[in-house]
């Protein structure tokens, strides 16, 4: 071998090497992602409980709220003054006597007003938040004929209610915080002959609704604002940068910030988001077995990197076998949590190179399968169960067959395999075969030809060349393998059940080159 194409493949063996060490740093980062995500959900329990809590707060502080508006309503000295078409003095001092203690008794509420039908404010009570309620004289009462909560309120019918959108004070003048939220709800007032002579305003301080909420609580409006209190419990009213969907779940926004929210129809028609934004420390118990793994990947590749800084062009030779070394080593290290897989890695690569190079001699193969493909199939297939680190211990060691729900879980393995491997590639712009060979088989090898297989229930050739290779290779083993909870089988059971399976389970033609070899089957796999 020449100087120049030893110092290449060299090179090239270096960045291999880079790659692994990036690819298993990638594996550790998403895996441990997967599990801090999931066990973030289940500590969520209380958090959901606290958000039920709020909206039971809110829709409840709204039904009063309701309550009370039809209350002052009814009262007879209202009913007297709608009555005297507002011209009645009695009636008129009686009403403002009445309203001035309630806004006295009720100090979340901010203004309370009557406007007759064609739109001019009768009178109106502007209500302080220290409670101390006035009168607005006359010259200071406005025309409300324009306005769109005026124009919607008179044409309802009786018992029905307008409400108006969170919004700042509508009367900022007279506010004494004019940044202050509120809403507004206003219905139609009829005297006794059933005519519509005006409406009657009610304006409540969302502030008074968000103090009763839980802490880190906030609400979003129809409109996209965002309320909230700040820590001297003044209101925060900005625009909402968070998107929420459905009626209710939980917005992921990193690593240790979570929000859960809700939609609470408050009365109907009206509707907003009331969410709880929640910061959780790092699951330190739940990635520790991650950490472990890390220290000892990180520790492997920081050596062999200092092994390749003395090596010479004379030994490149030698650096190959040692990363073929490496490979089946770091692979191995997701299969030494279930110590009943044994040899599983080796056997799975001599089995895989063994069928591979069979299913060459078929014309059909030969320009596909070659050499390297050979060479990278069988390094690939280490890579198998790579997505195992992402599975409870609890489900993985369970020394009885598995339940439904705990089989579906073990078989998102595939999915995270997949995922890690994909992830490093595009993230990396990665083109060596061995690791696309390897993220095909990590998500295809438990297909089927007949396309009843998981997770996408491909079929025939659209499964990958390699997963379907090496899915005969990994049920052979599977059958030959004993388990907690199964006996192993002889080689002639297995090869008795491939042969059911061609055609359903696995590729015809990978069956007719296994059976050309099934001995050399059998001596992989009494080989320890």
């Amino acid at each position: 071998m020449g100087k120049r194409r030893l110092i290449k493949q060299n090179r090239i063996f270096i960045s291999i090497i880079a790659v692994l060490f990036i690819l298993f740093g990638l594996i550790l980062y998403f895996g441990s992602n997967q599990i801090y995500e999931r066990e973030a959900k289940w500590q969520h329990g209380n958090t959901v409980a606290r958000l039920h809590s709020g909206k039971e707060i809110i829709e409840k502080y709204f039904s009063e709220f309701k309550h009370n508006l039809f209350f002052l309503s009814d009262l007879p000295a209202t009913r007297g003054y709608v009555n005297s078409n507002f011209e009645s003095t009695l009636y008129k001092n009686e009403t403002v006597e009445i309203f001035l203690s309630f806004a006295k008794a009720y100090r979340q509420y901010s203004q309370i007003g009557i406007v007759d039908s064609s739109g001019r404010e009768i009178l109106r009570i502007d209500n302080k938040q220290d409670g101390t309620g006035s009168i607005v004289s006359d010259s200071n009462l406005k025309n409300e004929k324009h306005q769109h909560y005026f124009q919607d309120t008179i044409k309802l019918d009786k018992d029905l209610v307008y409400v108006s959108p969170i919004h700042l004070n509508i009367e900022q003048e007279n506010a004494d915080t004019p940044n202050v939220p509120i809403i507004r709800l206003a219905i139609p007032l009829f005297n006794s002959q059933n005519e519509k002579k005006g409406i009657l305003t009610l304006d409540l301080h969302i502030s008074k609704v968000l103090e009763l909420l839980p802490e880190n609580t906030f609400i979003q409006t129809e409109e996209g604002n965002i309320l909230s209190l700040k820590p001297d419990w003044t209101i925060n009213f900005y625009k909402s940068n968070y998107v929420f969907q459905d009626s209710s779940g939980w917005l992921h926004l990193s690593e240790v910030e979570t929000i859960h929210y809700s939609t609470v129809e408050f009365l109907p028609g009206r509707k907003f988001i009331v969410a709880i934004y929640h910061s959780h420390p790092l699951l330190k118990a739940a990635l520790q077995r991650l950490i472990f793994t890390s220290v000892i990947l990180l520790a492997s590749f920081l050596c062999l990197i200092l092994i390749i800084g003395y090596l010479n062009v004379t030994r490149f030779r030698e650096l190959i076998s040692a990363q073929k070394a490496i490979i089946f080593s770091l692979a191995g290290l997701t299969e030494r949590r279930d110590p009943e897989t044994g040899s599983h890695l080796e056997r799975s690569k001599n089995y895989t190179a063994a069928l591979a190079e069979q299913l060459r001699r078929n014309k059909k193969y030969r320009k596909l399968i070659t050499t390297e493909f050979i060479e990278d199939i069988s390094d690939a297939a280490t890579l198998h169960d790579i997505g195992k680190v992402g599975i409870r211990d609890s489900i993985l060691l369970k020394e009885s067959p598995l339940t439904h729900e705990e089989y579906e879980e073990m078989k998102e393995h595939v999915r995270i395999g997949k995922q890690v491997l994909q992830d490093a590639i595009d993230k990396f712009k990665l083109k060596q075969t061995f690791l696309i060979m390897g993220r095909n088989i990590c998500a295809y090898h438990h297909e089927k030809y007949n396309g009843k297989g998981y997770p996408e229930g491909l079929k025939g050739q659209e499964i990958p060349l390699e997963a379907r290779i090496f899915a005969l290779c990994d049920v052979y083993d599977a059958i030959r393998s004993k388990r907690s909870y199964k006996d192993a089988l002889s080689h002639e059971e297995a090869v008795e059940r491939i042969k059911s399976d061609s055609g359903k389970h696995f590729d015809p033609d990978i069956v007719d080159a296994f059976l050309k070899i099934e001995k050399k089957f059998a001596q992989i796999c009494n080989t320890k």
